[in-house]
């Protein structure tokens, strides 16, 4: 697979020019990751981790090396815009990519907070220390304490989002200028350091003891606080599409910017440790802030009451967002207001980047039509996504208006490690799905082991975050439950509708001239079981009042579009010619042809385009006992990811049913299961609901076969049904024995119980009879989607997983 091919089935319309360097794309992901992070948060970080920040940040750079690989293989196999969203959509599907969407547009918003907070900071503290403005004392409104910091933070959301409205945007040159300042002034400053502790060894390792004052918690606290710092390298894989030969370039960029990142925030740590001493100064203003509970400063012990017993590390935590700032005054001339400075262009850098990639994040789900509409429009003039702007912009000032600093980075943090779950796991499903069709740059080592560590480690880092900021998690949990709610309230069904209309096209229909509300849908594809399939369909559809469409799948090449699919289709409209006979004349009847690239598919979009209430399928009595499959790939599609009630028939070339058996033990399938049997003695058939006695409480049956029959009567159902008690050790032996005694030519039977991660579809009990009875079986399933839904998140997330697969033809038979 060449790399303008993408993942299988991932089509382009256009490409980007490749005009950019390993050296450009390398500093993309050190300016990134070398941003407003370590001036925000390097201070709140060390009064977590003491001295042992230096451990925390290299730490942090072993556990980002696992999805750092991860990021350095996927990118270097499919450079192209678009990364970790693209990969979750293809190897998880449009849910999982759904909430990547979603959880990307809330830690970049949530990030543009922090960065707004950051600025708000340095302005307020370089106008009232080197300035001498005076500014207002905060004001308390309700729970809220509205201080100069948030207003200023308020007004730089506003200014970025009036700023991605109006459709400015920074220019490269004045990006790289930002780049450029910010990581001079750490240089400058990390020169500085190391001089005085060279030139002081003593002092110097003397504030490293003890190296680990608050053990290792403290160290996973700081970890996971800065954790944003390290994730930058996702920008070098955004700009997969514009880099020359990105195969050897994208891996590179990714490893070469991490190693010289690493190794620069381990460095300031230990400057920040060790060339800083706790004056008068410092002791004073961290007595101040841990008073009033600002600068972020929470989850601290308290300042010592005498200056000799303060460590540097106590200090500079209770400075909070001010800590690196406060230290670089005395470790370079002018440090403070040189930090303060390059610290307002790096949030203000920062700023305009998480906006736009916030409102873009957004912007494209609404064009994808997973959030409304709005989210997509642009402006008429502009030409800029306004309505995704504004919300994105009024995002990030509440969340920076409402939350303390250290809760919007623990926030942002928890968000973006919960995103990078999903991308470990996309590379192995791409890998064993894909693995043999794509050309790699770089592969990563000990798969599936790499992000397998990734998955745990991101895990665990995010679970530990709870000891720090609960009101981070509580935060990140409530938005993605609403994110979860807007799916399947919302998105999910237009998600469903713009799949259908991608995979499954009709290329031939003929209408009844009559239409009714109920509908069953029977496709049709082997022309010896066509009529028992539709006269049950039609007695069914005569039952309710209703109509019947039959349907014949042409399947075409998964690498052939559709829209040349047609010359596969004559066959199948030959045989809805040849069936026309069966079709009743009091029933409507309407036929089409369809085209896909999978049959099991094909008929759930069908039967989702039409509004079908029942699929009535035909099955060949053979169990899948060594595959992935229960019933064959195609029912099994249809009865898990259907979007209505199903019925699997297994016939035996009889054109009708004389003599029914129904077994019933109550529930919504087996109410299915009478339904069709009614419908079937509409039509002559003598009907007998049976219940099977295994623990000798006979009065027990008939009292439930009596309600039975009582419910079908208040129902209006007036037919004549019989009733029967068996009882054997066994329950299927005693339905198969009954029914084989008794002279029944078809046994109907509901979905028994089934555990969410075994390959049946109807129950043990049901399939078993449908393999082993020589007449007629027909399996019904009631459709319950809530149950459906979390059953296909569980077996995709912890069933037996993906599997290699050879990408061809898929097969022609709806009854597979």
């Amino acid at each position: 697979m060449s790399e303008a091919d993408g993942l299988p089935g991932h089509e382009h319309d256009e490409e980007l020019a490749r005009d950019m360097s390993l050296f450009d794309i390398t500093m993309i992901g050190v300016g990134a990751m070398i941003g407003a992070g370590i001036f925000v948060l390097t201070g709140l970080a060390a009064g977590q981790a003491g001295p042992g920040l230096v451990m925390a940040f290299a730490f942090n750079g072993f556990i980002t090396i696992f999805t750092g690989m991860v990021y350095a293989e996927l990118g270097s196999a499919i450079p192209e815009a678009g990364g970790g969203y693209l990969w979750v959509r293809e190897a998880l599907g449009r849910s999982q990519a759904f909430l990547a969407g979603w959880m990307s547009w809330f830690a970049h918003a949530v990030a543009g907070s922090l960065y707004t907070l950051g600025f708000g900071a340095f302005v307020h503290l370089l106008l009232t220390d080197y300035f001498g403005i005076p500014l207002f004392e905060p004001i308390d409104l309700a729970v809220l304490a509205i201080g100069p910091e948030k207003v200023f933070a308020a007004f730089a959301g506003v200014l970025f989002a009036y700023i991605n409205y109006r459709g400015a945007k920074e220019t490269g040159l004045a990006g790289n200028v930002v780049t450029l300042v910010k990581i001079t002034v750490i240089l400058v400053l990390i020169a500085f350091g190391l001089g005085y502790i060279v030139g002081h060894p003593a002092e110097a390792s003397g504030r490293f003891r003890p190296f680990l004052p608050r053990d290792f918690s403290g160290i996973f606290i700081a970890m996971g606080l800065t954790f944003i710092a390290f994730e930058g390298y996702e920008i070098i894989v955004q700009s997969g599409e514009e880099v020359v030969e990105p195969k050897k370039s994208v891996p590179k960029a990714v490893f070469y910017s991490m190693s010289i990142v690493v190794t620069i925030y381990m460095l300031v740590a230990i400057v920040l440790i060790g060339a800083v001493s706790v004056t008068p100064g410092l002791f004073e203003l961290a007595q101040e802030g841990a008073a009033s509970g600002g600068h972020g400063a929470t989850n601290l012990p308290p300042v010592p009451a005498n200056i000799e017993d303060a460590a540097v590390w106590e200090i500079l935590g209770h400075l909070g967002e001010f800590g690196l700032a406060r230290a670089a005054g005395q470790i370079m001339p002018y440090g403070t207001v040189v930090i303060l400075v390059a610290g307002i262009f790096s949030t203000l850098s920062a700023l305009n980047a998480t906006t736009y990639s916030s409102t873009r994040v957004s912007f494209a789900m609404g064009r994808d039509h997973v959030l409304p509409d709005a989210f997509g429009s642009v402006h008429p003039e502009k030409q800029t996504p306004h309505v995704a702007t504004a919300l994105s912009g009024a995002l990030i000032i509440f969340m920076a208006v409402v939350l303390p600093i250290e809760a919007v980075a623990a926030a942002t943090d928890v968000m973006f490690l919960l995103l990078f779950l999903q991308v470990n796991y996309a590379a192995i499903v791409i890998r064993r799905e894909w693995g043999d069709q794509i050309d790699y740059g770089y592969v990563m080592p000990y798969f599936p082991y790499v992000p397998i560590i990734g998955i745990l480690t991101k895990l665990a880092l995010a679970v530990y975050l709870f000891n720090y900021s609960p009101l981070a998690w509580y935060g990140a949990l409530a938005w993605i439950l609403v994110g979860v709610g807007i799916f399947f309230l919302y998105s999910r069904g237009r998600v469903r509708e713009t799949e259908a209309r991608e995979e499954t096209r009709f290329i031939t229909e003929e209408r009844a001239p009559v239409d009714r509300e109920y509908q069953v849908l029977v496709p049709l594809a082997d022309p010896s079981n066509a009529e028992q399939l539709i006269r049950a369909g039609s007695a069914i559809a005569r039952r309710e009042d209703g109509e019947i469409l039959l349907t014949s799948v042409a399947t075409v090449p998964d690498q052939t579009p559709l829209s040349e699919g047609r010359r596969y289709a004559d066959e199948q409209g030959a045989l809805l010619d040849n069936v026309l006979e069966y079709i009743p004349d009091d029933v409507p009847a309407h036929r089409t042809v369809t085209i896909g690239h999978d049959v099991g598919t094909s008929i759930n979009n069908v039967a989702y385009q039409r509004d079908s209430d029942l699929v009535v399928m035909g099955w060949r009595g053979r169990r899948k006992r060594f595959s992935d499959y229960a019933l064959g790939s195609n029912i099994d599609t249809v009865v898990e990811n259907g979007p209505c009630d199903v019925a699997v028939m297994k016939t035996n070339g009889a054109p009708a049913s004389s003599r029914v058996l129904v077994p019933t033990a109550g529930g919504p399938h087996a109410d299915l299961a009478e339904r069709f049997a009614i419908a079937y003695a509409d039509i002559g058939a003598d009907v007998t609901l049976f219940h099977a006695v295994t623990d000798g409480d006979a009065d027990a049956a008939e009292s439930h076969l009596r309600e039975r029959k009582e419910a079908l009567a208040d129902a209006g159902i007036d037919v004549d049904i019989d009733t029967a008690i068996a009882e054997r050790d066994e329950i299927d032996d005693a339905i198969l024995e009954y029914a084989r005694d008794g002279g029944f030519d078809t046994i109907v039977i509901g979905a028994a119980g089934e555990g969410i991660l075994q390959r049946v579809l109807f129950g043990e009990i049901p399939e078993t009879i449908g393999e082993e009875f020589d007449g007629t079986v027909v399996m019904t399933r009631k459709h319950r989607p809530v149950q459906s839904s979390l059953k296909r998140v569980v077996r995709k997330w912890v069933g037996k997983g993906a599997r290699a697969t050879d990408i061809g033809p898929s097969p022609s038979r709806s009854d597979d």
